[in-house]
């Protein structure tokens, strides 16, 4: 990659653009936060990998995942990935936790504050879209997914904007 400036330096330029607040794991070009969403406070770090030109962003769901539910929590995050057209939810069944991840390889040319921004606000947003459908599946998993999934009712108001409340 030949940019002059880090992709970590880009990230640090997004958030600061939007008035994020984060903190940042500079030993592994990490940038931290938590952004209040309408269901939940999402947890959100973004890694710059310098040698790909490529920016992973991960949002991750507030409450962990019991073992007794995991069969159909995965089922919906699989019945909801087909429906996307970037970025996935994955799920880590030794934990019980879950994530929605999007990337973007750049190219020669210097990545931008607005799509990085935009990597960020799609990650907020579909995890914050899929927490309550996940509740309800916690809360009664022997219903139907596909009926659970086409409730409208559980869907977030749209937002532009998020607070982050990191400090």
């Amino acid at each position: 990659m030949q940019n002059t400036e880090s992709l970590l330096t880009k990230v640090r330029e997004s958030f600061d653009s939007a008035k994020w607040q984060f903190r940042e794991v500079t030993e592994k070009k990490v940038i931290e936060s938590e952004f209040e969403a309408h269901h939940a406070k999402v947890p959100l770090h973004v890694q710059a990998f310098e040698e790909l030109g490529a920016i992973s962003v991960v949002s991750r769901l507030s409450f962990t995942v019991n073992p007794s539910v995991q069969a159909s929590v995965h089922d919906a995050l699989m019945r909801t990935n087909i429906t996307l057209s970037i970025g996935n939810f994955e799920a880590d069944p030794d934990n019980g936790e879950v994530y929605f991840r999007i990337t973007n390889v750049f190219s020669d040319s210097q990545p931008d504050v607005e799509i990085i921004t935009s990597l960020v606000r799609t990650a907020i947003v579909e995890m914050d879209r899929i927490t309550p459908y996940l509740a309800e599946i916690i809360r009664d998993p022997n219903q139907s997914i596909s009926n659970l999934l086409a409730r409208e009712d559980l869907l977030p108001e749209i937002k532009s904007d998020f607070d982050s409340g990191t400090k």
